[in-house]
């Protein structure tokens, strides 16, 4: 039997006596009573509706005890006697409801109450709050996408752009406190990368700085969650948008909702394009043994990043009864995104003279799709807060790899060199296929305590082709170039096993401590010499058993209603991907590039974390200190090639440690009635150590975002962002800054919109790269995006929408995401 279904069997017959003892202990608990509240209209569950039970005391009624409904409108009420009672519901806006009941048993069902709209007060609501741009509390931090008004129509890059302590590279990928976080949606792992996730999608993003052992033992340097958008109103509805902006950038999104009865449905459509001019350069200064320059070499790149792609999307949720839902949902993401670039260069002597120059052209013709399918399952038991959920998901990615390299050379005299002009073809595809199975329980131990507990399958088979073909100018003919070609299949696999217990203690004390145990693998085989590589954890031998554990530790303590302070402790892994071990050549330009080190294991992390979170009036501050220690932590390592000496190889390696601490700050605000502000600021120490090498620097990075609301519906963001100097194992990237604009004016209750955005406004963000080391000296500069203007507008969509607006009111969210 292999070990995924072994550890599904074994949770599986420990839940059943977990699940058995749960229901023993409801007999044998108090007398309680338990129902269902909806609207008698739309017949859809109603969260928080109230519900209090009194007893008659000298003719007189008198408060026992009461509850809330949960977000299925269930409610529980625990701790009664037994006899005649009476029994009112009540929910603002609607009209209450007193029922007598007659307590015999242990426990009675008074099954669904259905509550009609009190029209009388109808008539006098009107909408008295909204949700904030940002809520924050000791697990985690939420921002609200739709306050962020530089986003309307970007991508999830965008989106996160904006959030504070998360930081971007130049190709996009997230960091959290400089640290490569993990990005989820919907609280599973992604294949999509965050700019082909529509920002016009996503609801909130969550940021988990510190998991727990709920979470996956991979997720070292935190977790994004990016919570899409999800259906909560009767009837149907939605938004239809469209940006145009320069640089033949363009955005459309129709979004579709409809929910009655049983069901409730959500739906998208999104399509986003552009082409995006940017520049780089790579100047580069090679070393003689004594540091003094021997010669150099120059290297500007044009650039035009040709990206479209269009996504779809349809979710359902289906109420069996009171206490399951099914929901299923299929994605369909396709498009291109072509980098086509220009790169001219020349190599200069000691004194500066040209010796030898050309060009590089580069076009590519890449096409790819990602087709995803979810089936969940959550199940409510009688007893408030036992709950059992199962969330799966397939996902398929499919990637041409397809490109023509030009590349000429003249020498000195300008006279084109042997072997040139030098014509090359990249043929290939790569296809992956992702599965993810996580079945969890929750288990209450009183009113004061629970136990969580669950497991997991993760596996991700990638089968990927990238032949690098060159053309000889005498036969006409493409030939294979083997070394800097790649043919492999990797299999990654991920088993899991938690438990986590949580405990409220006296004087406002909680307690949360977990273990996780992970079995992984990676495996993979190269065509093209038959090459293997990979690694197991634990080994077969028995051999780093410890390794595979994963302890977490939380407490924390509110010391009034407006301050709470909390300590966090975790162990992580950080596990090599295929391309820190397939041993293939990635060519960046002539004189530089990438090849995998099958030698490479995974890195272990340990975070302590400490909080403190106030709020006092409309002011809101979260401050972490931290401290992170990795081990044997994986890092690029550039060194000259052993056959050219001019052609910088870089290679993965493990390294003594990465060790970084700091202090995270974010503040909310409001400066006046009509002018907000969200501010952060980490400040943090790096040590990076090698057997022969360290660096150490102190940096900082800070973002500030200003939201001033006019008058008629006029409101305006300005963001800005600051990523402090950054260091590597051999030099550092210079700090990167930017800022951006945007202005919204609501139309329709505010329900339909025009906006205007600027990008990058003072065309700033630059990411500058110094590899410093005794062979050479290098400096190369890379751009994400240069400035672009867009104008967009919404239209709201949907029946009935006058009367659902005179009911709207503040109601608390549900979140969908877990």
């Amino acid at each position: 039997m292999k070990p995924t279904f072994r550890v599904i069997f074994l949770l599986l017959s420990l839940l059943e006596p977990i699940s058995g003892f749960g229901q023993q202990t409801t007999l044998t608990n108090d007398n309680r009573l338990t129902g269902k509240v909806i609207d008698a209209t739309t017949k859809q569950p109603l969260p928080f509706a109230s519900v209090a039970v009194f007893t008659q005391t000298s003719g007189k009624d008198s408060l026992l005890t009461g509850s809330q409904t949960n977000d299925q409108g269930v409610f529980v009420v625990a701790n009664l006697p037994a006899g005649s009672l009476r029994m009112r519901v009540t929910f603002v806006g609607y009209q209450t409801i007193d029922q007598r009941i007659q307590l015999d048993q242990k426990q009675a069902d008074v099954g669904t109450i259905a509550l009609k709209p009190d029209a009388s007060m109808l008539k006098e609501v009107q909408v008295t709050g909204e949700k904030g741009a940002i809520s924050m509390t000791m697990e985690k931090r939420t921002f609200n996408v739709a306050k962020n008004l530089t986003t309307i129509g970007g991508t999830a890059e965008n989106v996160l752009k904006n959030v504070p302590s998360i930081t971007l590279d130049e190709s996009g990928n997230p960091s959290l406190r400089n640290m490569a976080t993990t990005i989820y949606v919907n609280g599973k792992p992604t294949q999509l990368t965050l700019s082909q996730i529509p920002a016009n999608q996503i609801e909130s993003v969550e940021v988990i700085s510190n998991p727990s052992a709920r979470y996956d033992a991979s997720t070292s340097g935190g977790i994004v969650n990016l919570v899409l958008k999800k259906n909560r109103l009767p009837g149907y509805n939605g938004i239809i948008s469209a940006g145009i902006g320069n640089n033949s950038r363009f955005d459309g999104t129709l979004n579709l909702d409809w929910r009655r009865g049983k069901w409730n449905l959500t739906s998208f459509y999104s399509v986003n394009a552009t082409k995006n001019p940017v520049t780089g350069y790579v100047y580069r200064t090679n070393r003689k043994v004594d540091g003094s320059p021997l010669n150099y070499f120059n290297q500007n790149t044009d650039i035009s990043l040709n990206n479209t792609f269009q996504s779809g999307r349809i979710a359902a949720d289906y109420r069996l009864n009171d206490r399951n839902v099914l929901s299923l949902a299929g994605t369909v993401v396709g498009g291109a995104f072509n980098t086509v670039s220009s790169q001219p260069y020349d190599y200069r002597n000691l004194s500066q003279t040209v010796t030898s120059s050309g060009n590089r052209t580069t076009v590519p013709h890449n096409a790819f799709t990602n087709i995803g399918l979810e089936f969940d399952w959550k199940h409510q038991f009688a007893r408030k807060g036992q709950e059992l959920s199962l969330v799966t998901s397939y996902s398929r990615n499919h990637l041409s790899n397809a490109a023509d390299w030009l590349t000429t050379s003249l020498n000195e005299a300008g006279v084109t060199q042997a072997g040139f002009p030098e014509r090359d073809k990249i043929t290939g595809r790569t296809n992956g296929d992702q599965v993810i199975a996580q079945l969890d329980y929750t288990h209450p131990l009183g009113d004061s305590a629970k136990l969580e507990m669950g497991l997991r399958s993760y596996t991700y088979i990638r089968d990927q082709q990238y032949f690098f073909n060159r053309l000889d100018n005498d036969t006409q003919q493409y030939t294979l170039l083997r070394s800097y070609s790649q043919d492999a299949r990797i299999a990654e696999a991920v088993n899991a096993i938690y438990v986590l217990y949580t405990r409220q203690f006296r004087h406002n004390i909680s307690l949360q401590a977990g273990l996780r145990l992970e079995q992984s693998s990676l495996h993979g085989t190269s065509r093209l010499d038959t090459t293997t590589f990979g690694y197991n954890y634990p080994s077969a031998s028995g051999q780093n058993l410890f390794q595979s554990f994963f302890p977490s530790f939380a407490l924390s303590k509110k010391l009034n209603e407006t301050d709470e302070i909390g300590i966090s402790l975790s162990r992580k892994v950080g596990r090599p991907n295929f391309r820190h071990l397939f041993i293939g050549i990635q060519a960046n330009d002539r004189q530089n590039i990438t090849i995998g080190n099958p030698a490479v294991r995974p890195e272990f992390v340990n975070t302590a974390e400490i909080n403190y979170n106030k709020s006092w009036g409309g002011v809101n501050w979260l401050a972490s200190g931290y401290y992170i220690y990795e081990d044997h932590t994986i890092k690029p390592f550039t060194q000259p090639s052993a056959t050219d000496s001019s052609v910088l190889v870089t290679t993965f390696i493990n390294v003594k440690a990465d060790i970084r601490y700091g202090f995270d700050n974010t503040l909310k605000f409001n400066i006046g009635p009509n002018l907000s502000a969200v501010a952060n600021l980490n400040v943090f120490n790096v040590i990076l150590q090698s057997v022969n090498l360290q660096n150490q620097l102190v940096s900082y990075n800070a973002k500030l975002n200003l939201t001033y609301r006019f008058p008629a519906n006029i409101s305006a963001q300005l963001t800005g962002t600051n990523d402090g100097k950054a260091p590597s194992l051999q030099g550092y990237r210079q700090a990167v800054r930017g800022v951006d604009f945007a202005v919204r004016k609501g139309f329709w209750q505010n329900r339909a919109s025009v906006a205007f955005t600027v990008n990058d406004l003072f065309n700033s963000r630059r990411f500058i790269s110094i590899y410093d080391q005794p062979g050479a000296y290098q400096v190369s500069m890379n751009r994400r995006e240069v400035r672009f203007y867009k104008l967009s507008i919404q239209l709201p969509l949907g029946s009935d929408t006058a009367k659902r607006s005179q009911r709207k009111m503040e109601r608390p969210d549900v979140d969908f995401s877990n």
